[in-house]
């Protein structure tokens, strides 16, 4: 339990831009990730026994990411209620950096300090439509989008090294599925990740978000957000289970197993 969560990115979005950067400009490309805690529960992060393969591959991968962003309240709430228990964590609050809101904000302050034309962005993501659209809002926002594709044939790399013509680039990927697949996948694919110098995000839904705002929430098989005042309640979670419960019932399942959790690895300090 403690090595995923001291890998978590305890800090604020502001610096977590400027830490991202700096480790670019260093390594000349980056793996980023999210987590919240239903995939805790879901891949069996804190447990050493009864896991399968595929499971113990996708801790591996989280471990060694760069970067490893909180997503949501529960794992704000369990981090708080681990530095009661005494566990070492280095701040007592942790951020909640999710991958709706802080993708956005990332990709804005780097086209604040760069201009969006040094921006390349490729778009991964399963729904041939979404994507597609996806890459004609970003082009509207004046990035540069030299590739998308949808999910279901292998990336074609050839593509990258043949267009990115910008001098001195930063590349960012935008890869979309579900876990652990998209994560499964961006490790498989980590030698032409460093060849092209890749900025990589595994960003879940994000597409189905940003084609449910252009489109004014019109389109049925795209994600919705809440309404704001629900997102400042931190109720987004609960707000996207009662509009789509289909969707969303595992997700909840598993955040309610939260208690068990802190009982088990907080309470008696079991691994």
């Amino acid at each position: 339990m403690i090595e995923i969560l001291k890998k978590l990115y305890p800090y604020s979005a502001s610096k977590a831009v400027n830490d991202i950067l700096t480790k670019y400009e260093k390594q000349k490309y980056l793996i980023w990730n999210f987590l919240y805690f239903a995939v805790i529960d879901q891949q069996k992060l804190f447990n050493n026994w009864k896991k399968t393969t595929e499971q113990k591959e996708y801790k591996k991968y989280i471990l060694n990411s760069d970067f490893l962003f909180p997503d949501g309240m529960a794992l704000q709430t369990y981090w708080r209620l681990a530095n009661l228990f005494w566990f070492d964590l280095p701040t007592k609050k942790l951020p909640n950096l999710n991958w709706t809101d802080f993708i956005p904000y990332f990709l804005d302050e780097i086209k604040k300090r760069y201009g969006s034309q040094r921006i390349n962005l490729f778009l991964y993501w399963s729904k041939s439509e979404i994507v597609q659209e996806c890459q004609k809002i970003y082009q509207k926002k004046w990035f540069n989008v030299i590739y998308a594709q949808d999910w279901y044939s292998d990336f074609y790399w050839q593509k990258i090294e043949d267009l990115q013509f910008v001098e001195n680039p930063i590349n960012v990927m935008l890869i979309a599925r579900w876990t652990p697949i998209q994560e499964l996948r961006v490790q498989k694919n980590l030698s032409k990740i460093k060849n092209n110098q890749l900025i990589i995000f595994t960003v879940w839904g994000l597409f189905d978000f940003i084609a449910a705002s252009w489109w004014n929430n019109q389109i049925q098989w795209v994600q919705k957000r809440a309404p704001n005042f629900v997102r400042k309640l931190k109720l987004e979670r609960l707000w996207r289970f009662i509009t789509d419960p289909k969707r969303n019932w595992k997700k909840i399942k598993s955040t309610l197993y939260a208690p068990c959790y802190v009982f088990k690895y907080l309470v008696l300090k079991k691994e």
